[in-house]
């Protein structure tokens, strides 16, 4: 992607830099001579982006609720009051006309803007398209630490990315070995491996190891260890 290093690898913040570029670009247009439908397009992605982003996050809530009843009432516990959530709703799209590969749009823009002779460090400052200077990444002593607590009965991991791309989560459900759970971008991860039956417990065992460009880096984590019953 081009300007791969302005723009940022997760969702949040590309929409964070979204808003800051349709806040700030009609304070400079005339100085980047940059044209309307520049702007314009701008304003238009950060509105839609941000727009599906709430939607996705409703709708996940929405589906985490469904889930959480229809295990209620498969498998109890037994006298619980059943209620339904509330009807999903979304909210109200953006008037204006989306377009596709909003950052192939964006990524040629910010290196155009970086190459007008009027282009300042305080104006990309403004915009936020000034990359953060982050340290390098030590993979010979990279290690994750994993906490965890349990939500509902279920574990739920969490860990710090310390500047990587990604998580590999390895568990053993009781079963005297490791196999792969996730790899995920975000922190935070919720095991919703069915419990196990009623009246009875088990011991699952996590570990966890950083990935950069989609390849393992540093070391395991330490193994973690919770009791998990079922209801």
């Amino acid at each position: 992607m081009p300007n791969s290093s302005v723009i940022p690898h997760d969702d949040a913040n590309r929409s964070i830099l979204l808003k800051q570029l349709s806040t700030q670009l009609p304070n400079y247009g005339a100085t980047l001579e940059l044209n309307n439908d520049d702007i314009s397009k701008v304003s238009t992605a950060s509105s839609w982006f941000d727009y599906l982003l709430n939607c996705q996050e409703i709708a996940q809530n929405y589906s985490h609720a469904i889930f959480s009843l229809k295990r209620m009432l498969r498998d109890g516990p037994a006298n619980m009051d059943m209620t339904l959530p509330a009807p999903l709703v979304l909210p109200t799209a953006p008037s204006s006309a989306p377009f596709s590969n909003i950052f192939g749009f964006v990524g040629p823009l910010i290196i155009r803007i970086k190459k007008h002779p009027n282009y300042t460090e305080a104006i990309g400052n403004a915009l936020g398209i000034i990359p953060a200077v982050t340290p390098s990444i030590d993979t010979t002593t990279l290690q994750p630490i994993l906490t965890i607590v349990l939500q509902g009965g279920h574990p739920v991991l969490s860990w710090k990315s310390n500047g990587t791309h990604a998580l590999e989560i390895e568990a053993d459900h009781g079963t005297g070995s490791f196999s792969l759970l996730t790899i995920r971008m975000s922190s935070g991860y919720q095991d919703n491996t069915p419990l196990p039956a009623a009246g009875s417990a088990s011991v699952w065992k996590y570990r966890a190891i950083y990935h950069i460009h989609d390849e393992q880096v540093g070391h395991w984590s330490q193994v973690l260890e919770i009791s998990v019953k079922g209801v």
